[in-house]
């Protein structure tokens, strides 16, 4: 089956493709479900691993999910990318083929089936996140977004109004741009969403509160607040089925350790907090986080930044219930949301994000940056602004339809822009699951003390970057179960001190090394058990090393052999 990275696949085209791999790589490749959604769809999972090396339950993990907003179908075929590159580069790149091997990743491409399912129907239609009605029943009085025209685009609307704030660009008739304070004496203009207008009386134009307002990225647990507070947010944290299905898919799966949500637009890699400063974080586990951004950075291009310090909506709010925030403070999971393109930063307009002008630069810019956007989208995405067209709307009468088709510009990129920009995602999530923490034996010691009593010693390391605890912040909210080291006897064996389980404590990495100036590298990463087994007839002792988030490894070794 075709796979291809110029287009944008709805759930059916999705499915069958998730399925392909599956089957092509039926040894490293599974698919399941999540959950279902509000209307009852399967919301996909698929696990990578060697099932040959182990479950996938003994191994660390790393996560991806994506397109939990309705209209960011960019995020769904990033995902999809990096599970092609974990398939076709297994085998041949050293890097990945451990991450097979040895760890596992989750793959959830496509979070919100049913907004996907409205986004990118032959008739679109734009909700938040999900379908269920909220915050209330019915639809409310004023404009809600739709194709009104039938020509499958949702576009813009625009009535001449002497008072408007908007007027058409001498660049090219089809661009509007914003009227200034001084602009007098000329055509002026409403721009409004193409949609229909409930209840109009004829003279007042509202845009109205969402039929369908959830945000699901406003629904997790951490620092969550009811609808009055943060909209989108819920009934109560959790309170939808697709973030329920998240919820309970990692109160199940412990070995998470670090997490990748795909989302647009903004070419950003968000880290947390979202409500609060830097200085409320660990500081160990921000240098991690500063670490790991700043490679990433390197990777796709994106500035790696706070969404409280850098990525505000309003400098006088924050946002709360975000998959990332909850990821960290409450499991101590390193978890990054991925902001996927950006028109005008792909149009050259590198001030914007070498500002960190992510939201105000919408707000305000120079007239000179609408010029360059246009000329970029004429050149590389001519069908993505349209010609204004008279149309008799249903209620407004005389309007003219046109503009940015959003969907396709600023949304998500136009099909042909699509691979250049989610392939550095794969490298980035690659190198970002490959800082996992890893048990592995350092030394096995039996020794004969006699009269049938072996001295047994175990010490275990972890060899990688991460602790195996992940974040200390998993520590102070005891998410993370520390290293044990169990010991099986033979029969007629017994232990003559201790018991056959010791937990050894968090094992650190490299990670907690990066505030280190001058030579200061203890073995930190080391721990050991000792046992006295009186082992009469002999035979062989079996040892388990394990943390959840660094794995399971087992070794055997024969007493008096």
């Amino acid at each position: 089956m075709d796979i291809r990275f110029d287009q944008y696949y709805d759930n059916h085209d999705l499915h069958a493709r998730l399925a392909h791999l599956a089957a092509e790589h039926a040894g490293i490749v599974s698919l399941g479900t999540l959950g279902q959604s509000f209307e009852g769809r399967d919301i996909p999972l698929v696990t990578v691993t060697n099932r040959d090396t182990g479950p996938d339950l003994e191994k660390p993990a790393f996560w991806i999910d994506a397109n939990i907003h309705a209209t960011e179908v960019t995020g769904a075929m990033a995902a999809l990318y990096v599970l092609h590159a974990l398939v076709t580069r297994y085998g041949r790149d050293p890097v990945v083929t451990r991450i097979i091997d040895e760890q596992v990743v989750y793959i959830a491409p496509r979070l919100n089936p049913d907004g996907a399912a409205l986004a990118l129907h032959e008739k679109p239609r734009f909700v938040r996140s999900g379908t269920r009605p909220y915050p209330y029943p019915d639809r409310q009085d004023g404009l809600h977004a739709e194709d009104v025209d039938g020509d499958g685009r949702i576009l813009q609307m625009r009535i001449e109004d002497p008072a408007g704030d908007w007027k058409v660009s001498d660049r090219d008739p089809r661009l509007m741009v914003k009227r200034q304070p001084h602009d007098e004496g000329g055509t002026y203009y409403r721009v409004l969403p193409e949609g229909r207008v409930e209840n109009y009386d004829g003279h007042i134009i509202r845009i109205a509160p969402p039929h369908q307002g959830l945000d699901f990225n406003r629904n997790f647990p951490s620092g969550w607040r009811p609808e009055g507070e943060q909209s989108g947010a819920g009934r109560h944290p959790g309170s939808e089925p697709e973030i329920r299905a998240v919820l309970d898919f990692m109160a199940a799966h412990p070995n998470i350790f670090g997490a990748l949500t795909l989302h647009t637009y903004s070419r950003a890699l968000l880290r947390p907090f979202s409500d609060r400063p830097d200085a409320d974080m660990d500081t160990g586990d921000l240098w991690v986080y500063q670490a790991i951004g700043e490679r990433g950075t390197e990777l796709t291009g994106y500035p790696n930044v706070s969404v409280y310090h850098d990525f505000r909506y309003h400098p006088k709010e924050v946002i709360s219930g975000a998959f990332d925030d909850w990821m960290y403070s409450h499991n101590g999971i390193l978890a990054f949301t991925v902001e996927l393109w950006d028109l005008p930063t792909a149009a050259g307009v590198e001030h914007k994000n070498k500002d960190k002008k992510f939201i105000d630069w919408m707000r305000k810019h120079p007239i000179e940056d609408d010029h360059q956007i246009l000329d970029f989208v004429l050149a590389h995405a001519p069908d993505g602004l349209a010609a204004w067209q008279p149309f008799e709307h249903p209620e407004l009468g005389s309007v003219e339809i046109g503009g940015w088709n959003h969907l396709y510009t600023w949304r998500n990129p136009p099909p042909a822009l699509l691979e250049a920009e989610i392939a550095p995602q794969a490298d980035f999530a690659i190198g970002f699951a490959a800082l996992a923490p890893r048990l592995a034996w350092r030394a096995v010691e039996v020794a004969a003390l006699g009269g049938d009593v072996f001295y047994v010693r175990a010490v275990v390391e972890n060899g990688g970057f991460l602790s195996t605890s992940g974040t200390q912040r998993a520590r102070a909210a005891k998410a993370a179960r520390p290293v044990r080291i169990e010991i099986a006897l033979p029969d007629g064996a017994s232990l003559r001190n201790g018991s056959p389980t010791v937990e050894i404590g968090h094992l650190e990495g490299r990670s907690n090394k990066l505030g280190v100036t001058f030579g200061s590298s203890p073995t930190d990463n080391r721990g050991k058990a000792e046992w006295l087994v009186y082992a009469p007839a002999g035979g062989a002792i079996r040892l388990e090393a394990s943390a959840p988030r660094a794995g399971t490894i087992r070794h055997a070794a024969v007493l008096g052999g």
